[in-house]
C-alpha cells in the first residue's frame, strides 16, 4: 500500500501527506489546560457531525467564538471540504491576537488543500502554508510542533513554494536542542540522502535500540522499516503501539498501526487470518471517508478476504469502493484498477 495521496503535478511539494495530514488532525488541544467540552469529546471520538452541531451554536457566542471558528475548519477539513476549512480558519484568524496554535492549524489546512488542487492553486496554498508555520515558530521560538511543521517543510519542499534547505537545517538544530528524538527522527531521511540507505537504517537501528516517547516517531521508524521490506523490524515497532494509552495527539498513529501490522501480515502470507483480523479491527476505529488511508484499508482487506478464499466478502468490497469517488485518489485509483 502507498502512503502519499498526492497529485502527480505536485509530487515534490511535501514529504508526505500523511505527514501533514496527521500534523493538522493532532495539533496542540485549544483547551489544553481546561476539560473538553462535548464539542471537543465528539471531535477527538471522530463525531464530525456531533462536533459541528455544537461549534456552529457556540460560535453565536462571542466568548466561545474563536475556539468554535477554528474546530469548525478543523471539521471541515476532516470531511474533505477545504473550502469551509478555509472560510472558518480564516475568520479565527481575524480574531487577534493569534495563538501559535491558530497558526498551525491554518498551516495545516492550507496545506492539506494543496493536495487537492491544481498545480497553480497548490503553489499559492503552499506558499500560505509555510508562511503560517513560519509564523508559528516565530510566535513560539520552542513549540516543538510547530518547529517539526516548519522543518519537514523546508526541508523537502523546493524553493519554488518558500522551502529552504538552510533555513530548514537551521530549524532542525534548533529542535535538535529541545527535542532530539523528533529531531533524529526527521533526519533518517536526511541520512539515506546524504549517507545511503545502510547509514540510515543503522541510524534508525540506533534510535529504535533507544526507545520512544512518542508515537508518531515510533510510528515513523516503523514504517521506515517497513518501506524497506524489513518487516520483522517494522512489527516489533508497529505491535506496542496497539496498547499505548490513547490521546486526541496520537489517535491516528495507534490506530493506524493497526493497518500497517494487519498489511505486513498479508505481505508476509504467514497468516493472513491475523492480517484480516488486524484491518478489520482498524476499520471500525477508522470510518473517514477522507483520510488518507481509507480506500487503501479497504482494498487491503478486500484482498486479505480474497486470500483465505471468501469471494464474497471480496467482491462486496470491490462493489463498495466502486461505488464511492475513489478515482480522486490518483495513485490509490491507478493501483485499484489495475489490479481487480
Amino acid at each position: 500500500m502507498k502512503q502519499t495521496v498526492i497529485l502527480p503535478s505536485i509530487q515534490t511539494l511535501f514529504f508526505l501527506t500523511f505527514v501533514i495530514q496527521s500534523a493538522n488532525v493532532f495539533s496542540a488541544e485549544i483547551q489544553s489546560n481546561e476539560q473538553p467540552n462535548d464539542g471537543v469529546v465528539a471531535f477527538n471520538a471522530g463525531h464530525y457531525n456531533e462536533a459541528e452541531i455544537y461549534f456552529l451554536a457556540k460560535s453565536k457566542e462571542p466568548q466561545f467564538k474563536n475556539e468554535s471558528l477554528i474546530y469548525l475548519s478543523k471539521i471541515a477539513k476532516e470531511k474533505g471540504d477545504g473550502d469551509a476549512a478555509i472560510k472558518y480558519i480564516e475568520q479565527a484568524l481575524a480574531v487577534e491576537p493569534n495563538t501559535a496554535e491558530e497558526l498551525l492549524v491554518s498551516g495545516d489546512i492550507y496545506c492539506d488543500q494543496a493536495q487537492r488542487s491544481s498545480i497553480f492553486a497548490a503553489l499559492k496554498l503552499a506558499k500560505s502554508c509555510i508562511t503560517q508555520y513560519d509564523a508559528a515558530v516565530t510566535m513560539a521560538p520552542e513549540n516543538i510542533e510547530a518547529l517539526v511543521s516548519a522543518t519537514k517543510f523546508h526541508l523537502n519542499a523546493p524553493a519554488i513554494v518558500g522551502g529552504s534547505t538552510k533555513r530548514g537545517n537551521e530549524l532542525l538544530e534548533r529542535l535538535s536542542r529541545l527535542s532530539p528524538e523528533d529531531a533524529d527522527t526527521l533526519r533518517v531521511p536526511l541520512v539515506e540522502k546524504g549517507k545511503g540507505a545502510n547509514s540510515a537504517l543503522a541510524f534508525a537501528d540506533e534510535l529504535s535500540k533507544k526507545g520512544f516517547r512518542s508515537a508518531e516517531n515510533q510510528y515513523q521508524i516503523a514504517h521506515y522499516y517497513r518501506d524497506k521490506k524489513l518487516y520483522t523490524k517494522a512489527q516489533s515497532l508497529f505491535e506496542p503501539l496497539l496498547s499505548w494509552k490513547e490521546t486526541s495527539k496520537n489517535k491516528w498513529f495507534l490506530n493506524d498501526s493497526w493497518l500497517q501490522l494487519g498489511e505486513i501480515f498479508l505481505i508476509e502470507g504467514k497468516d493472513p487470518a491475523q492480517g484480516v483480523k488486524l484491518i478489520e479491527h482498524y476499520k471500525k476505529k477508522n470510518s473517514n471517508p477522507h483520510d488518507v488511508h481509507y480506500f487503501w484499508s479497504t482494498w487491503s482487506l478486500a484482498k486479505g478476504y480474497k486470500a483465505l478464499g471468501e469471494k464474497d466478502k471480496y467482491d462486496a468490497l470491490v462493489k463498495n469502493i466502486k461505488s464511492e469517488d475513489y478515482k480522486q485518489n490518483k495513485a490509490f485509483s491507478k493501483e485499484f484498477e489495475s489490479s481487480i
